[in-house]
């Protein structure tokens, strides 16, 4: 007998392809289906609404991340209420007109769910009453753009400057908080892919993957041919050894993109996570397909998130944002010898006879169906023309980047790092950066390819083991591989390479107070600095930036490729060097390798010979 399984239906409704997607918005979702995720923002909200001084706390960040669900979550834990009395209460009591008691002892609430409903003076005027409050805390949820326009609005007084203020120098000094009055949580900063080993998709893929939620399946007629229900077993921890690897893997795919500077959502990661489960299908679309395998590979987990199966139009995906960047990351695209020649011409490499690798071969008839498992062996078309050589390519071709996806989510780092898979070669000093781990022999290297990079994009040809970085005056136009005029220079000493949040530098005494304990934090990029003139230049890379620089620092870095990050290098370049308080009365050349002195005495011009 064919059965559903409500599970999928409600997966389904977290997908945006029709007006069943009720479950993306918190105020529509059904207390039974709901997913409560326990975030670092919901931990330090509830901490907050326990502090005497706070009067006013802001939730901003993009739509969908999760800010009306942090105010339910902020109901339920501290004025003790049901999902469903605190989701009746979102709908009908949060527009900050009245305070909202708790059921317990607990300090009451004045919330806002949404700030664009308001006119800027009366978004103003809520501002400014949170500081009149007495007992009542004031929460506001409202997107970046949307506070800004308030705070800067004519109808801003000295309530609205000093959330201004705060909010401007939480960028600079890493502080959610100023004086432990005003707390700006700030949800762009939020990653769903943190590391630690407690992320938001990590949790999300446990409660769907997980319970007694697939047991009808396996009553079910189709699940022998369903792609849904094979996908939840290549993912269940319980029946299969690589789960944890491939959970693993995908979270390193989301984490990648936020240290390329993708900003992923909340809201985004479920209708993600939903979408490469059940790759568009209801259980009533499966049960409509042929009762035979060949065709459910488009829908396996690994295919669908770089490669949208039929039925998905690019419309349709572009409303899942984080979907459209995923295939930057197609381990399928990328070909590397050694990965490729162990898929194509090893055996076992994949246990035999999987529905994710079994292809209809509709391109040559015989055999009607192919076993991916080992490789292309089977693809057998004797062609005769080149449109049949052609076809042939690129069904072969259609295959490979299948096996390399799967390869991807299954194999360990013997052929090499996921991120080194993905094409980040530098990735694993990134990574050390970002957690500390840098030894001081490995820190004098990684300095000294770096330095090597910033050579290489000034146009000098320096020598590898430079310790010092030479800034080309930009008033004399570029360099030449052979000669340019140097500004000034600034000693490896003086470098330092520290993450995101090590920049920030906030102290012992505010780490209670500090953004990156906020939020579920993930240091999406790491900070250059440059310590000159007694004064700090800090260069933000992110991933793709930082491995630009590394691969400059071999000789050569592709133009075209890293013109976005080569450009913003040079210009910070530019104005580190327009930054110099030295003398001007002499000129240092670099000439044919050598560093000269280059000064203009009664009239003549004298060069010294090489500098050390």
């Amino acid at each position: 007998m064919k059965k559903t399984n409500n599970h999928v239906e409600r997966l389904h409704r977290y997908l945006p392809f029709n007006p069943a997607h009720d479950q993306i918005y918190e105020e529509y979702q059904r207390s039974a289906d709901s997913l409560s995720l326990e975030t670092g923002a919901l931990s330090y909200l509830v901490d907050i609404a326990s502090q005497k001084d706070a009067k006013l706390v802001i939730l901003t960040g993009d739509a969908g991340h999760g800010k009306t669900h942090l105010c339910r979550r902020l109901l339920e834990e501290h004025h003790g209420y049901t999902q469903d009395e605190a989701r009746e209460l979102i709908n009908t009591k949060c527009d900050a007109r009245a305070p909202i008691q708790g059921k317990a002892d607990a300090r009451p609430l004045l919330i806002h769910k949404d700030f664009s409903e308001l006119e800027e003076k009366n978004a103003a005027d809520l501002v400014e009453n949170a500081f009149r409050l007495d007992a009542e805390l004031m929460v506001i949820c409202a997107n970046e753009g949307r506070l800004r326009s308030v705070l800067e609005s004519q109808a801003a007084s000295d309530g609205c400057q000093r959330v201004l203020g705060d909010f401007k120098r939480s960028f600079g000094n890493g502080l959610c908080s100023q004086d432990g009055v005003v707390h700006i949580i700030n949800l762009n900063f939020q990653s769903v892919a943190a590391s630690g080993g407690n992320s938001l998709l990590k949790g999300t893929l446990h409660d769907w993957l997980s319970g007694t939620r697939w047991s009808v399946c396996k009553e079910c007629d189709s699940a022998p041919y369903c792609p849904i229900f094979h996908n939840r077993n290549l993912l269940d921890v319980r029946n299969n050894e690589l789960a944890d690897l491939r959970r693993e893997r995908i979270e390193i795919l989301f984490s990648t993109l936020e240290r390329l500077g993708v900003v992923v959502t909340i809201r985004e990661m479920l209708m993600a996570v939903a979408y490469l489960l059940t790759g568009g299908l209801t259980c009533k679309k499966v049960h409509g397909r042929p009762g035979k395998r060949g065709w459910q590979h488009v829908f396996s987990f690994y295919n669908v998130l770089f490669a949208p199966p039929p039925g998905i139009t690019s419309d349709m995906l572009a409303r899942i944002p984080v979907m459209l960047e995923l295939p930057r990351l197609d381990p399928g695209m990328r070909a590397a010898r050694i990965v490729d020649e162990r898929l194509i011409n090893e055996q076992n490499i994949f246990p035999p006879d999987e529905l994710d690798l079994i292809y209809n071969n509709d391109v040559f008839k015989r055999p009607p169906v192919i076993d991916a498992s080992s490789g292309i062996d089977e693809v057998i078309g004797n062609p005769t023309s080149r449109k049949e050589r052609k076809t042939e390519a690129d069904f072969v071709e259609r295959i490979v980047r299948s096996l390399r996806r799967r390869a991807f989510f299954d194999e360990d780092e013997e052929l090499g790092t996921p991120l080194d898979r993905l094409g980040f070669e530098n990735a694993a000093d990134f990574s050390a950066i970002c957690t500390g781990d840098l030894g001081l022999q490995r820190m004098a290297r990684l300095k000294n390819r770096l330095l090597s990079g910033l050579h290489v994009i000034q146009g000098l040809q320096m020598s590898r083991s430079e310790t010092n970085l030479f800034l080309v005056d930009p008033a004399f136009g570029s360099a030449t591989s052979h000669a340019a005029i140097i500004s000034r220079t600034i000693p490896s000493s003086s470098i330092k390479l520290l993450s995101m949040s090590a920049a920030w530098d906030v102290g012992d005494e505010n780490q209670r107070r500090a953004m990156a304990g906020s939020v579920d934090w993930i240091d999406r990029h790491i900070v250059v600095r440059f310590v000159a003139d007694d004064a700090s230049h800090d260069l933000p890379l992110d991933l793709m930036a930082f491995d630009c620089l590394s691969r400059a620092g071999s000789g050569y870095v592709a133009e075209e490729f890293y013109a976005h990050d080569l450009k913003r290098i040079k210009n910070f370049l530019g104005r580190l060097s327009e930054k110099s308080e030295g003398s001007h009365e002499g000129i240092n050349l670099f000439l044919n390798g050598a560093m000269h002195s280059v000064s203009i005495d009664e009239g003549m011009i004298q060069v010294g010979g090489g500098l050390q």
